[in-house]
């Protein structure tokens, strides 16, 4: 097994808490649904942490602010970033041996609200080579407990070096779940639902030593490091020391074993918005700016000004803060939409490519851990189960109202111009005066508009008129098509603007991974031993 150090088996309390400070913080209930972690070996021996957390306040008083243990006081924060695309403020909130971030939400949770947010964090000096199988080096997990609620859904994945095959890689008595491939390097995947309080989920993987990739031999410099900051509490601290090396003792002489067994992957990624699916399904980033005009229109959030030689828009009342209404929320896109509009109401070209960059590395970090092929294949059945909802209703008023509905999922079909002709072949189109996306087509780009809505009043509008089908797709059509054209007044500068994904470069401190969001990740206080057989816990997190 990978070298066992008596000091780590004093870091004991891995677990979240409530703070306590009140009578009314006392009766405070919270639950998490889902506590994802995805862990990424480093080239220098340490790792990428990567927390997806979900929190649920049941009852009692608001909470401002979550902590996340870490394995140990060499850590560095990256980033976090709540649903809504929030960056959020973290620190340091380590106390001896207590090491946690602190996260910041971006506004209270109250009661009856769930929120959830991701934070990256790099941990130095976490892999040791494996001395019960020579030649491998290795690491182990205990992943976050709670005292005093279930955790629904626990998922782990660690993304191991290059060049390891399955075959050459062994785990503890919990098998993986799965496997898969990110980035060409074998990720080992476990899974556990419904833990019950208190219940502790440990996995460890070995494998062959890798040239050129960090592995340590002893942690002298922790173990000094720990007495100078408990040294008082050695005597207190020493008995627990020795019950621990006795357990640890019956562990460690239990081998590897290499799993025999695979279960079905973890599938498809649900949830995404017709915007995001957009991404997913190849739709060009010109292509995708139209659909995020079209999104903000139909939330009546913007309106076109004018068309030539390039839109300009208009942010409408009820939006000019950028964060939505109740009724209409904003989605991250579309805030990042919003404050791409300049002061004479054109699009800036940088900030609109960087709203395509977020998106696209958004979902390639919610594609993390998934099958893309199946998750593809899931969004097309939506598209088409779209087009059912609108080919399958009856009346006029009803095909209509199902096409609007529907449209933004009906951007997705490449073949959208020639569906909707289709469709509306030998039909009429019966707008409603709350479609700002129809008014804008045909205000701009029908060639005999008879009518003009009340954008700023459009309850007050009067009935609008019918529309023959087949000059509502080509009108449609056009609409698109000039919109993709005429978004920005440089084309050319919004393309180069877009910056290429590529390979994240590692570096030491700093997390390698950013901006993740959804992938497997542990809420309290995930715990990353630095050798396979030795217990590991961390520090404790909490609320308030």
């Amino acid at each position: 097994m990978v070298k066992s150090h008596v000091f780590l088996v004093v870091m004991f309390v891995g677990l979240v808490y409530i703070s306590s400070i009140s009578g009314v913080d006392a009766q405070r209930q919270y639950s998490f649904g889902q506590e994802w972690m995805e862990v990424w070996i480093n080239q220098n021996g340490s790792i990428d942490l990567f927390y997806n957390i979900s929190i649920t306040l049941d009852v009692g008083e608001e909470i401002n602010w979550i902590s996340v243990g870490q394995p140990q006081n060499d850590f560095s924060i990256g980033s976090a970033i709540d649903q809504y695309g929030n960056t959020l403020i973290t620190a340091d909130a380590s106390s001896g041996s207590d090491y946690k971030v602190r996260i910041n939400l971006d506004s209270p949770l109250e009661s009856g609200q769930t929120i959830w947010f991701t934070l990256i964090t790099n941990v130095a000096h976490m892999i040791y080579e494996d001395e019960t199988n020579p030649g491998n080096d290795g690491m182990k997990f205990t992943a976050a407990w709670f005292s005093d609620t279930i955790i629904e859904d626990l998922r782990l994945l660690i993304v191991l070096p290059a060049g390891i095959s399955e075959s050459e890689v062994k785990t503890g008595s919990i098998f993986w779940s799965n496997v898969q491939y990110e980035n060409e390097r074998l990720a080992i995947y476990w899974e556990k639902q419904n833990l019950i309080p208190d219940e502790k989920f440990t996995v460890g993987v070995s494998y062959p030593k890798q040239e050129g990739w960090t592995a340590f031999t002893d942690r002298s410099n922790g173990l000094v490091d720990f007495f100078e900051d408990f040294g008082s509490l050695i005597v207190i601290i020493g008995v627990i020391s020795v019950t621990l090396v006795a357990i640890l003792f019956a562990i460690r002489k239990r081998p590897y074993t290499k799993p025999t067994i695979g279960i079905e992957s973890l599938g498809i990624v649900r949830g995404l918005t017709a915007v995001e699916a957009s991404y997913l399904l190849d739709i060009k980033p010109p292509q995708l700016v139209t659909e995020i005009l079209y999104s903000l229109l139909k939330k009546r959030a913007v309106w076109v000004e004018t068309t030539s030689p390039s839109l300009k828009f208009g942010i409408l009342k009820p939006f000019i803060n950028k964060t939505g209404t109740a009724e209409n929320p904003l989605r991250y896109y579309e805030i990042d939409f919003l404050n791409s509009i300049q002061d004479d109401g054109t699009l800036d070209e940088k900030k609109l490519a960087s709203t395509i960059m977020f998106l696209r590395s958004t979902v390639e970090e919610k594609l993390k851990g998934y099958c893309r092929r199946d998750t593809v294949e899931y969004y097309r059945k939506i598209v088409e189960k779209a087009w059912e909802q609108v080919e399958g209703t009856g009346t006029t008023e009803m095909i209509s109202k199902a096409y609007d509905e529907q449209l933004l999922w009906l951007f997705l079909d490449p073949n959208l111009p020639n569906r909707t002709q289709t469709v509306f072949k030998n039909r009429v189109f019966e707008p409603s005066p709350f479609w700002f996306w129809y008014w804008y087509s045909y205000n701009h780009y029908y060639p005999k508009p008879t009518y003009k809505p009340n954008i700023g009043l459009p309850t007050q509008s009067q009935k609008p008129p019918k529309i023959p089908g087949a000059e509502f797709a080509n009108n449609m059509a056009t609409a698109i098509e000039n919109s993709a054209n005429n978004f920005v007044v440089n084309l050319e500068e919004f393309a180069n603007a877009i910056v290429p994904m590529t390979p994240k470069q590692k570096s030491s401190g700093k997390p390698v991974h950013q901006k993740a969001k959804c992938v497997c990740a542990c809420a309290a206080c995930a715990c990353a031993c630095a050798c396979v057989s030795c217990a590991c816990a961390c520090a404790g997190g909490g609320v308030g």
